[in-house]
């Protein structure tokens, strides 16, 4: 099952989606998480039913929507998510979104709420109301200084990627073909004739940089389609300058502040919900 790939041109970069289904279905958009790829979806699409137009997108600076910046502001992913909704003309959508993917979602959701029919949010990395009002607009001021930004970033392949990532935590806890996909679909060429990631070090530093900047609670009581917020275990806050992507980020009562949501509460899952799951994933998705 191979999916059509699509290039969708816009003034500052070349977005990549992929579709996958009835092209004449009801849509379901997946979009991924910080310094992921939309191909990391391909293990929770064979759970879905081929009668629903799938797609999945590579958000802006990764896999292979190349662009090379910083994104301390959250809002953009967030328009991104909605720019390509509109150009795609997308209605009665199933919106989902992993982690920052959760998070631009509902904010294309707020901006355009008659195009959705529900909203699916895994792990959305939205915070509690005391901590925004608490929180400065960004951690530092350089990205080239946080700890992602040192990440390794050169590999002869993805084959050599795949055997480092498949002995170390998070990932060897995913599912096998996912963190492939991760991979195969997470590295472009270098001119030194090797590869490196497509989610620049830098440009991932920045997006967790950048996770308080944008604040959608306020907005959420307008938000009155069906939501499911789907949340991994949950722990002790890590130490300052520390990321601990074992637990989950996401406020527990969030969803408390929508009219219409459900809170599916998985304390045997990391934050990685669809690495970790891909078949409950496309169940609770379809569930509604």
């Amino acid at each position: 099952m191979q999916p059509i790939h699509h290039h969708i041109e816009t003034p500052d970069l070349t977005f990549s989606l992929y579709e996958w289904g009835d092209p004449d279905g009801p849509p379901l958009l997946l979009v991924h998480a910080t310094g992921m790829n939309a191909r990391m979806w391909d293990e929770t699409i064979k759970y879905l039913p081929q009668d629903h137009r799938i797609l999945t997108l590579d958000m802006r600076g990764h896999g292979g929507s190349q662009w090379r910046g910083h994104l301390l502001d959250w809002s953009i992913p967030g328009h991104d998510v909605a720019m390509i909704i509109e150009r795609l003309d997308l209605e009665s959508l199933i919106g989902v979104g992993h982690s920052m993917g959760g998070h631009s979602m509902l904010q294309a959701a707020i901006k355009m709420p008659d195009r959705f029919e529900r909203l699916v949010l895994i792990d959305p990395v939205i915070f509690s109301p005391d901590f925004y009002a608490s929180a400065s607009e960004h951690d530092g001021k350089n990205p080239a200084d946080h700890p992602i930004a040192r990440r390794r970033n050169h590999f002869q392949n993805w084959q050599e990627m795949f055997t480092i990532f498949s002995s170390r935590e998070p990932y060897s806890n995913w599912k096998e073909p996912v963190l492939e996909n991760y991979c195969r679909y997470g590295l472009v060429d270098n001119d030194e004739g090797s590869k490196s990631l497509a989610c620049n070090p830098e440009t991932e530093a920045s997006v967790y940089m950048g996770h308080k900047s944008y604040n959608p609670l306020p907005l959420a009581s307008d938000v009155t389609m069906p939501v499911k917020i789907m949340r991994a275990k949950t722990g002790p806050k890590p130490e300052a300058g520390r990321m601990d992507f074992s637990i989950s980020p996401t406020w527990p009562e969030l969803a408390s502040a929508f009219p219409n949501a459900t809170d599916l509460f998985l304390p045997e899952l990391s934050h990685f919900i669809p690495m970790e799951a891909p078949e409950l994933t496309a169940r609770e998705i379809m569930l509604g």
